[in-house]
């Protein structure tokens, strides 16, 4: 028996096959491709040699060995004081210090009979050493080990720990257990797991796959506790229905709201694959009324060219994440979308249809604007790159839609817009220059239009050219006895745009963009269509960096750029002042690995004009080594440039003595005098077990916050027990990686 086969008691136990066996659902394969099976013991007899300090026999009847055998098996190296083999019949007896070594997993006994071929036999006592796939190592012990033919195992009682030696940090222990590879099943009865000498769980049987398969039954349970949910308690049931399509059922006690059940469906196929989602809650404690989530996601591909999407999320309150959800990923959604597409790839050109909708969450003490509704929206693309050689190149971009609003205060109609361009690459090692052209036309036919009742239609038509044209320079330095490739990229961008009066055209989709470095290069400084500036600009910019001759690492990056204006701009959105200057603010970036320790991203924006800081943020981590971790990042915002912002962010992870690790954030807004999110935790590793404790404040509402508690024990190499933080630590921690990886640094 080669001990490897009892590798997948660990695995078992973390596929979804008992209470305690995993955190997440396993991955689906598409329909027709079945995951692999574990290797078989190969029955076929080979030859079988010998090493003693004495070996004798009669002709073919036995062959008796004895002190310090070695016997070679065509799959396994067997160790003993005293072996017995008897060729007619394949039966080997083993005593004294007996050892089966296969690979890296080795067995252990006292005394051993086995027929080879057959697999028929047993083992006592039998202790397991083992190594997994990923360095996982294990032991296994049994009082009694049978052999029941090929590829089939019992054990009489037996342990499992990936604790080492004279370490009992946990233990899984059950009176009977069976591993049958030809079926790909086990089982166990009496299954208990100790932790410290004390039983924390229990189960009177439980059959488990030996493979990549997926069994259904209780995923991993989780419970925690926070001011906003109480006491809660998350026992999911997973149901492998087949290899292509699975679902996940979660019930959720909430001492303070009430008990929710979740359902989740996946499927996956060749040509499609999508994700259904119902969770409810029939009656909050808290509210008094009935609370649901919806959530439906379709991709499918319907030929090599056309292809499609249904994308559907509903809940039943503005409230619903801010209430149930401990994820900032969540609590911060302002918008569900419910969207319905078809797109069709020509190759060069591309048509996309969809229809959209939002449902906006409102805070009562921010509201937002409702979106526009899509129904439909018609988008075409084009772009050509081979036209002469692949040095000109054309492009389109157009669009028919039609916008609507249940505000009978907001405009609502249709919008047409095409803009061909064609712009030629003028490329070179050591430049380049790129003139485009460009026309902009765009069509209105409204329903209505509350701002100018009188104009139900509006046209704009506009050409736009460009030049965009850059340097690359370099040169070699030395700085503290390393050699450098610095450069110098000065870069010139000009845009003209002529001046069309847009004040009656409604405003659909469009924002102001944020004036940081990508958009200086762009010809317009709005993110949507329903304006196009007036230019008759030039931005210039510079960029330098130092990158490791040896190496290629760039070690820092510096950028510089300022728009200057030769016209003044005229075209704004409304609620807006045109602006009076003849230049932007002086933008700079700069980023880089500094040395193997630290790293630094910053940028900022200045006015030369009044000599006032508008904006700037600068970030810097500190990484001394595995775990040793900080991060911290300023970001201010002069309330003359935009929505004024102040605040300080620092993470960190960072050993405290042996084995403890301090875990935190501190993310604060001086202008608002709150704590935006905050998070305290301690993680501790002995090894082959781990615990984290994780307090974290988040607000939720602009008025709101709440506070989550998380306690986590994990087995290394069985299953986690407790709510589980880890996503939020990764997320609010950015760099954060877990005390076990770190200990195989």
């Amino acid at each position: 028996m080669a001990p490897y086969r009892l590798l997948p008691l660990t695995v078992a136990l973390t596929v979804a096959s008992v209470c305690w066996a995993a955190d997440a659902p396993p991955a689906i394969q598409p329909s027709g491709q079945a995951p692999a099976n574990h290797e078989k013991v190969q029955t076929q007899r080979g030859p079988v040699s010998f090493e003693a300090d004495r070996v004798n026999g009669q002709d073919q009847d036995y062959i008796l060995a004895e002190g310090a055998v070695i016997a070679h098996t065509q799959n396994e190296t067997i160790q003993a004081d005293w072996l017995r083999y008897e060729p007619k019949s394949d039966a080997m007896d083993a005593k004294g210090n007996v050892q089966l070594q296969h690979g890296k997993n080795r067995l252990d006994s006292e005394r051993m009979s086995l027929k080879i071929d057959a697999r028929l036999g047993e083992a006592e006592p039998a202790h397991f050493s083992l190594v997994g796939d990923k360095g996982l190592t294990g032991r296994a012990d049994a009082d009694k080990l049978f052999f029941e033919g090929p590829n089939k195992y019992r054990l009489e009682p037996a342990s499992f720990t990936t604790c080492p030696a004279n370490n009992d940090g946990w233990y899984l222990r059950t009176s009977s257990l069976k591993l049958d590879y030809d079926r790909s099943i086990g089982s166990a009865r009496n299954v208990r797991v100790e932790y410290l000498g004390v039983p924390i769980l229990y189960a009177p049987a439980l059959d488990f796959a030996l493979d990549d398969n997926r069994k259904s039954g209780f995923l991993s349970p989780s419970f925690g506790v926070s001011d906003n949910r109480g006491l809660e308690l998350i026992a999911p049931w997973y149901w492998n229905i087949a290899p292509n399509r699975d679902a996940t059922f979660t019930p959720r006690i909430m001492t303070k709201r009430g008990a929710q059940l979740g359902a989740e469906y996946r499927y996956l196929a060749p040509s499609y694959q999508g994700a259904l989602v119902l969770e409810a809650l029939p009656y909050d404690n808290q509210t008094g009324t009935g609370r649901y989530r919806e959530f439906v996601d379709h991709r499918q591909q319907f030929n090599s060219r056309l292809s499609g999407a249904l994308h559907l999320e509903d809940v039943s309150d503005d409230a619903y994440f801010t209430d149930l959800s401990s994820l900032v990923s969540q609590t911060a959604l302002q918008n569900l979308p419910r969207e319905a597409s078809l797109n069709y790839n020509g190759g060069w050109w591309n048509i996309l249809g969809r229809v959209q909708n939002y449902q906006a969450l409102q805070d009562p003490a921010a509201p937002v604007d409702l979106p526009y509704r899509r129904v439909p929206q018609i988008l075409a693309s084009a772009n050509r790159n081979d036209l002469f050689g692949g040095r000109i190149h054309f492009g389109f971009s157009g669009e028919l839609v039609r916008f609507d609003h249940d505000l009978a205060s907001k405009a609502a109609g249709d919008r047409f817009n095409a803009y061909p361009s064609i712009d030629m690459n003028l490329e070179q090692t050591y430049g380049f220059i790129r003139p485009k052209l460009g026309w902009e036309l765009t069509r209105y036919v409204l329903d209505r239009n509350p701002d100018y009742p009188g104009t139900l239609s509006a046209s704009r038509s506009l050409p736009i050219f460009s030049l965009d044209s850059g340097v690359y320079l370099d040169r070699n330095m030395n700085w503290r006895g390393t050699p450098y490739l610095q450069t110098l990229e000065p870069r010139l961008y000009y845009v003209r745009i002529p001046y069309r009066d847009q004040t009656v055209l409604p405003v659909f989709d469009c924002g102001m963009g944020d004036p940081l470095q990508p958009q200086l290069y762009t010809d317009n400084q709005f993110i949507g269509i329903d304006r196009i500036n007036d230019a008759n600009q030039v931005t210039l910019g510079a960029t330098s960096r130092f990158l490791e001759t040896d190496t290629g690492l760039e070690r820092l990056q510096v950028t510089l750029g300022q728009r200057y204006y030769f016209n003044g701009q005229r075209v704004v959105m409304p609620g807006f002042s045109a602006l009076g200057a003849n230049v932007t603010n002086l933008l700079g970036q700069i980023s880089g690995q500094l040395t193997d320790r630290w790293r630094i991203d910053a940028g900022l924006q200045y006015n030369s004009r009044a000599g006032q800081l508008a904006q700037a943020s600068i970030g810097n981590t500190y990484r001394a080594g595995p775990g040793k971790l900080v991060n911290a990042d300023l970001r201010y915002t002069n309330p003359l440039y935009g929505t004024e912002l102040r605040q300080v962010d620092l993470s960190w992870q960072w050993p405290i003595q042996t084995k403890w690790y301090n875990l935190g954030r501190i993310n604060y807004s001086f202008y608002d005098h709150r704590l935006v999110e905050g998070l305290a935790g301690l993680e501790y590793n002995a090894g082959c077990w781990s615990a984290r404790a994780v307090m974290q404040k988040l607000v939720t509402t602009a008025q709101t916050s709440s506070t989550t508690f998380f306690l986590q024990l994990e087995l290394q190499g069985l299953t986690r027990l407790g709510p589980n933080p880890l996503d939020i630590l990764k997320n609010s921690i950015p760099g954060y990686t877990k005390s076990d990886e770190l200990e195989r640094h």
